[in-house]
């Protein structure tokens, strides 16, 4: 007979989703802590929490739903308290006739079904249940509050006010209308709680999009993009008018892309907003940068800067002259590493110049200048004119052509310090990405001092952080890694009753929106230019001699450094994973 706490465990060895020996070893674990098989599984890393949810599914007879990424109705999510799903982890997410759809985590819960059934019955509804993942029904969880409260508020008045103007269906036209109605109390209320949102939460970006029927609003906070609400669609040309007026945009021009700018107080902070519109079938999307030149300029330290990677930047900030690149995809964090140099550089007696697309950040004591492509002042004409400004730094936003490339080189060749980004996947790629714009390898091995190669992970939440294991071959692979780095002792991650490496994950909470993470922390690898090193790229930059002179410098790989962060708890190992993939 299968104990009642053993049974999911039994089914996904008999699926052959675990082995025989990872079941001995959890039965081992499980006895010795007092606690079920099946309690302890879900707490390890060893089968996903997908897998987990459809063997509960198989079991119990219940459906599996996937529910991540979705957004609920807020009718339905009243039906059900948020003190009760939270403590038994379950949510109402639809309707199928008179049943209400209640998705949970655990089916042998009956004190949840008994609640379930109760306020459901009040209610006049049967419940049909589904299972779901506990990442999922976080997702859910999160939706009771913020923004989705705010836009119901501004949207309950919304339907009388617009009567005489608009209707579902209707398709407007008139450039009056569409301008009136954008001033209309709820839209401008329920703009403002959309762009408050996003300030408050850290987003980077606000996504305002048509969604079928409907208007979906997605924010990019910490790197991810999720759908935060879904109005009704008819409101869709009212919320593009009004960020339209509010970007100074035209209103009856929605066939070509238009770009603008909103500056406005939001909580008490001067925000700068990048308004970007562009034509879809039939409607327009709005995609808002959100730029706060209020925001603290960050140490390279508490960037996630570390060891011998930072020694390595930071001496080479303090030559007299040369180029210092930042790599890296789109996203990861680039422009703000740079910005953090400058907080080194920024001395009484140093002329610092920069020029910028977007200025992200405003720093007291640099000469931060905006280039206007639409005007011809670009990035090549910009240098022109900086070297004229008697600079001791200069720094570019991007290198992104040919003609900037080589100016740049050369005002790093005649006494400046020159700080710029490119886009190449890791440290080296940045010497045949140049070679790539006209640069002659000499000049490179002349200028070129250092390259940094980033991206940003996820921080796990400090209030939920709890520990972890992972399966074993990538345990193995991860240990193959780092034996070989210099001073690196991993003997001191291991648990000392498992010999187990021990890794760290967040749960989810009310901190972090039940996601598990909060904040975000870089993943780097430098390259320093040494006398080797230009040997290397002037011959050719054959990749075994640049390998040779990468462990000669003790240099840590970006991959690497980020399994040591995961060792460390700042973040997870699916987290590196998913990022080192950019």
């Amino acid at each position: 007979m299968i104990r009642a706490q053993n049974k999911i465990t039994k089914y996904l060895l008999e699926k052959g989703k675990i082995s025989n020996e990872r079941y001995a070893e959890l039965e081992k674990e499980a006895k010795k802590l007092g606690i079920g098989i099946d309690t302890l599984l879900e707490r390890k890393n060893f089968v996903s929490e997908e897998e987990i949810a459809k063997a509960k599914s198989e079991i119990f007879s219940i459906p599996y739903t996937d529910l991540y990424g979705i957004t609920v109705d807020r009718t339905l999510l009243k039906i059900l308290p948020k003190e009760i799903s939270e403590t038994y982890q379950m949510v109402a997410f639809g309707k199928e006739g008179n049943d209400l759809k209640v998705a949970l985590t655990d089916p042998s819960n009956f004190k949840a079904q008994e609640a379930v059934e109760f306020i459901a019955h009040s209610n006049n509804l049967g419940v049909k249940y589904f299972v779901s993942t506990p990442s999922a029904i976080k997702n859910v969880l999160a939706q009771y509050s913020g923004l989705a409260a705010e836009v119901e508020e501004a949207l309950g008045v919304a339907e009388k006010k617009f009567a005489p103007l608009i209707r579902p269906g209707r398709v407007w036209e008139e450039t009056e209308k569409l301008e009136k109605v954008s001033k209309v109390a709820p839209i401008t209320k329920l703009v403002s709680s959309i762009l408050k949102y996003a300030v408050d939460n850290s987003a980077s970006d606000v996504h305002i999009e048509p969604f079928g029927d409907k208007t979906r609003v997605r924010y990019r906070i910490d790197g991810i993009l999720r759908t935060r609400a879904v109005l009704p669609g008819y409101l869709h040309p009212a919320i593009i008018s009004r960020i339209k007026v509010m970007a100074n945009l035209k209103l009856d021009e929605t066939r070509i892309p238009q770009d603008g700018r909103i500056k406005m107080m939001i909580s008490g902070r001067k925000i700068d907003m990048r308004v970007a519109t562009f034509p879809l079938l039939g409607k327009e999307k709005v995609v808002l940068r959100i730029l706060d030149p209020t925001k603290r300029i960050f140490d390279l330290e508490s960037l996630g800067f570390s060891g011998k990677g930072l020694d390595s930047i930071k001496k080479n900030l303090s030559r007299p002259h040369g180029m210092i690149l930042a790599t890296g995809p789109t996203g990861c964090g680039k422009t703000t590493t740079l910005y953090a140099a400058l907080k080194i550089l920024n001395k009484e007696g140093v002329n610092i110049v920069t020029l910028e697309d977007p200025i992200e950040y405003s720093i007291d004591g640099v000469n931060q200048s905006q280039v206007k492509p639409e005007i011809g002042y670009t990035f090549a004409s910009g240098i022109r004119s900086i070297v004229r400004q008697d600079p001791n730094v200069i720094m570019v936003g991007e290198i992104r052509d040919n003609e900037t490339a080589e100016l740049a080189v050369h005002a790093a060749l005649t006494g400046h310090i020159v700080l710029s980004t490119l886009h190449t996947n890791d440290a080296f790629g940045a010497i045949p990405r140049l070679i790539d714009m006209k640069i002659e390898p000499f000049l490179i091995a002349s200028t070129l001092n250092l390259v940094i190669a980033q991206r940003l992970v996820r921080k796990i939440c400090p209030h939920c952080k709890e520990e972890t294991e992972i399966n074993e071959p990538l345990e193995k692979e991860i240990e193959e890694n780092l034996k070989d780095i210099p001073n690196f002792d991993l003997e001191k991650y291991r648990d000392k009753k498992t010999g187990r490496l021990k890794f760290y994950h967040g749960k989810g909470c009310s901190h972090c929106n039940y996601e598990g993470y909060k904040g975000r922390t870089a993943i780097f690898e430098t390259l320093e230019i040494t006398e080797q090193m230009k040997k290397i790229i002037v011959s050719g930059c054959k990749i075994d001699d640049v390998k040779k002179e990468f462990k000669r410098q003790g240099m840590i790989e970006m991959i690497k450094n980020g399994y040591i962060k995961a060792l460390n708890g700042e973040t997870t190992i699916e987290e590196v994973l998913r990022v080192a993939r950019e």
